[in-house]
């Protein structure tokens, strides 16, 4: 590896860590492969993932575990499980309206 080389992908890799959000967005659900659903759920989610993180390490300073990168943290989240253990009325488009209509509804 040319030092050039080995600048660039340090560089980038503290680029990834120092701003969370473009690790966030650069990670599995924003590459393709997933519904438009999936993605749109996962755009909402970037605040909550990134307290999911902290606690993490939180926890990990306090000798419970081992610390970890955010990027290595995304790398290692079950995107599609998650997003599938999800009930309907959470995920986007999806409301009980949908499933369970009113009676006032039904009568009209």
């Amino acid at each position: 590896m040319a030092w050039e080389d080995f600048l660039n992908s340090s560089f980038n890799e503290y680029m990834l860590e120092a701003e969370p959000s473009m690790a966030y967005f650069s990670s599995a659900p924003f590459q393709g492969g997933y519904s438009p659903a999936q993605q749109q759920y996962w755009g909402s989610q970037a605040g909550n993932v990134w307290s999911e993180y902290q606690g993490q390490e939180g926890s990990a300073l306090r000798g419970m575990g081992e610390p970890t990168t955010f990027t290595s943290f995304l790398e290692q989240m079950p995107w599609t499980e998650r997003y599938s253990s999800l009930s309907p009325s959470l995920r986007p488009g999806g409301g009980s309206r949908r499933f369970n209509p009113t009676a006032r509804y039904m009568y009209r």
